[in-house]
């Protein structure tokens, strides 16, 4: 699943570089609890996975939490990409 995830991460890293200290973000690392992406960047965030993987996205569908790393983002865009 890892090169599956490599658009996440590389999007991750380069819009919210600064709140990484320049490092890409871990597979795990939380990304909203610990204040990564804040509710703007979620928006955008959202906007990024229905374009690059062809998914439609409901917020009132989903909680925050399963956006909080990349690894639970690639599970939930898996789900999605299932219903399809």
């Amino acid at each position: 699943m890892a090169n599956y995830l490599d658009p996440v991460v590389h999007f991750i890293h380069s819009r919210f570089a600064s709140a990484l200290g320049g490092r890409p973000p871990g597979l795990d690392e939380p990304l909203f609890s610990s204040g990564v992406i804040d509710s703007f960047g979620v928006l955008e965030l959202i906007a990024f996975l229905e374009d690059t993987y062809q998914v439609t996205i409901d917020t009132a569908k989903h909680e925050l939490g399963e956006f909080d790393s990349v690894n639970k983002i690639g599970t939930l865009v898996s789900r999605l990409r299932e219903t399809v």
